[in-house]
This record gives C-alpha cells, sequence and structure tokens, in this order.
C-alpha cells in the first residue's frame, strides 16, 4: 500500500540529534495512531528498510555508504528520490531549511508538500558562504513552492506572512516522561535543585560565552554549577575557548539522549538559554513542563513562548544574565514559583497532539 504521508528531514525515527527528530518521530506515531499510513525517512541505520514498527508506522533508511559518502545531505536526496521514484507517498512533509530545496523537485513529481520551517537556519553564523546560500534557497522554496508553508514560532509567521499569506503556525509540542532517572546526579556528582542546565549545539549564536562569562562573575560561594549538554562543534577553536573561560566547577557532559537530558533537567533549579537565535526550543518546553524556572533571551521566538518578562532577560546584555542568574541562584521560592507558572503555560498551550491536529488537516485538505 502506497503511504499517505512521508516525512523527510530528520536523521532518522531513532535519532535524537536534535529538534526535527524529536518532531518527526512524535508527529509519525501520532498521525499512524489516526489511521494515516506513515513513512519516516532517515540514515539512522546500515539497512535500507528497518522492519515495520506497526503496520502503519515504517521506517525506511539511506544505505549506510551512502549517507557516509555524502552525509545528511546525501540522505535527504536518497528519500526524495525514493519518495518520487518507488514510494510515491500522497503527501511528503519537509522539515527544516535544508530539506526544503527540494520542494519543487517533489512537487514536479507530482507529489504535495507540506514545509514546515523550524528556523531561521541560514540566519546562523556558522555557515560558510555556500552553505548559507543554500539553505537561503531552501527557505524561499519552502513558501515558494509548497502546498502547504508551516512555521513553528509566531516570529516567523510574522516575517513570513509577508510573501504568503496563507502560512501557518504550528507550534512544538511537548511530552515528558513520568518517571526519570535521578542516578544521573551521582554520575555527576550533582545535588538536587543545585544547578543550571543548558542545552544546545556549542554554537556562538547561543551565546554559552555569554553565560560562562556571568557565571563566572558571580562569587564562588552563591554560584550554582552549571552543566552544559550540547555537542555537534563544527568549530574546535571555539570549543576550547569555551571549556578555557568555564569558571570551575563547570560540567560539560557532551550531547546527550533526550531520557537523559529530560532526568538532568527534572532535578535542576533552572534552565537557561541565552541563545539569540531559535525557533521554538523543545528543550525550553520540556524544561517548562517539568516545572522548572527558565532564564532565556528576551528575543521574540523566545518571549511568545514563555509569555513571562520574570523568565527573559535582554538578550546578549551581560549583566542582565548575570542578575537572573545570581536570582535563580539565592532565591529558591522564586524560582518554584516562576516554575509553577511555566508548568502551566505549557500544559496549556504546547501538545504534540495538538500540533499533530494542525499538521493532519492540512494532509487532509490537500491529498
Amino acid at each position: 500500500m502506497k503511504p499517505d504521508v512521508a516525512l523527510i528531514g530528520g536523521r532518522g525515527f531513532h535519532s535524537n540529534y536534535g529538534g526535527v527528530e524529536n518532531a518527526t518521530r512524535e508527529i509519525s506515531k501520532r498521525m499512524a495512531a489516526k489511521g494515516l499510513n506513515v513513512v519516516v525517512y532517515g540514515a539512522d541505520s546500515e539497512s535500507i528498510v528497518t522492519p515495520s514498527l506497526s503496520l502503519e508506522l515504517q521506517t525506511i533508511n539511506c544505505p549506510f555508504f551512502l549517507s557516509d559518502l555524502l552525509g545528511h545531505h546525501g540522505a535527504i536526496l536518497y528519500a526524495v528520490m525514493h519518495a518520487i521514484f518507488i514510494n510515491r507517498p500522497k503527501v511528503v512533509m519537509l522539515f527544516a531549511s535544508g530539506p526544503c530545496v527540494f520542494t519543487p523537485v517533489l512537487r514536479l513529481g507530482g507529489i504535495k508538500v507540506i514545509t514546515s520551517l523550524r528556523a531561521i537556519d541560514s540566519a546562523r553564523n556558522k555557515w560558510g558562504r555556500i552553505q548559507k546560500a543554500i539553505l537561503q534557497v531552501g527557505e524561499y522554496c519552502a513558501w515558494r513552492f509548497s502546498n502547504c508553508f508551516t512555521v513553528n514560532s509566531k516570529e516567523m509567521l510574522r516575517i513570513y506572512s509577508a510573501f504568503r499569506s496563507d502560512a501557518v503556525f504550528i507550534p512544538n509540542g511537548v511530552e515528558t516522561e513520568l518517571e526519570h532517572d535521578k542516578t544521573i546526579l551521582q554520575e555527576y556528582n550533582l545535588k538536587e535543585d543545585g544547578y543550571f542546565v543548558f542545552a544546545a549545539r556549542l554554537d556562538p549564536v547561543k551565546r554559552l560565552h555569554l553565560l560562562l562569562d556571568a557565571q563566572a562573575n558571580i562569587p564562588d560561594k552563591e554560584r550554582l554549577t552549571l552543566v552544559v549538554a550540547g555537542g555537534n562543534v563544527k568549530d574546535a577553536l571555539y570549543e576550547e575557548k569555551l571549556k578555557s573561560m568555564a569558571p570551575e566547577g563547570t560540567i560539560f557532559i557532551g550531547h546527550i539522549d533526550q531520557h537523559r537530558l529530560e532526568s538532568l533537567t527534572k532535578y535542576c533549579r533552572a534552565f537557561v538559554l541565552p541563545s539569540v537565535l531559535e525557533g521554538m526550543s523543545n528543550s525550553l518546553l520540556v524544561a517548562m513542563s517539568l516545572s522548572k524556572a527558565v532564564l532565556v533571551a528576551d528575543i521574540p521566538e523566545n518571549r511568545d513562548v514563555v509569555t513571562t518578562d520574570s523568565a527573559l532577560f535582554k538578550a546578549d546584555d551581560l549583566l542582565a544574565l548575570q542578575k537572573g542568574l545570581a536570582r535563580l541562584s539565592h532565591d529558591v521560592g522564586f524560582s518554584k514559583s516562576l516554575g509553577s507558572t511555566l508548568a502551566y503555560i505549557a500544559q496549556q498551550k504546547y501538545s504534540w497532539d495538538s500540533t499533530v491536529d494542525g499538521f493532519y488537516n492540512l494532509i487532509l485538505r490537500i491529498k
């Protein structure tokens, strides 16, 4: 049976690489539960076709030699060609700027396309000229050639509505696990409610260097431990700089899977995200849903999510960040109250079920 919908853009159903992978996994599971036949393309296995997860949900992976040779872009190309010439789904959902380059190719192949931008990736300052140009083309193709064009932040909706009046805002959802592993505290010698969590790529746009500067300016006796959960480093020199400037006690644990990150966040004092470029951060939503205080840069994408000034500091303002950290460090009552407020916001506004309902309605409209 030909699939109703194929999801292309992530590294595979079982991958914990980042937000796109988390979104495609949660969306595909719920679409299959609604009775759609779903295929998730990826590159997280050496086999081309993995055993079916259910009758309605299949995974198809790029041959290992091809993804190893050409990287993620090669895996996306394989998925697009497989969808056009072999699988023939009724609808393809493309996630993120790079994969959206193939929107017109899929349309020429007679397949309807829903695009989903998760951030304005071309604005990240880590790219070279060629990579940046490819992402800009992808962002153009996403709104110009798709049957339906979606974004996951209100700020992107404001930006892209000037180009496409029928752009649809479909936010990320969040669903945390009921049980969390407290042994992660012992593993890193952490005290419950005694540390901050930063979880993002070690990329200059995420402003970890600013956070480390702010931490270093807080007196040793008042400073909580900072745990840095981040990988995917593109610039080894930048990583070295971060580690050299980190105050004593900072713990770099690298990239960790979703379960461990949730457990780490569950027992922290607060989640801190000084990033100046976001779509809608999954890690931020997880922290909110776990009733954690958060401190995030005041950019439209973050303000739209947390909605309260108490969780924000002026972007790129070292002193404002330092003051926010100091308050969270010594005012336990404030931290708990803020966490409760944010948990209520997450519960009321963000669920994967409502996210899937948004995409499901678009699929029914065009398929």
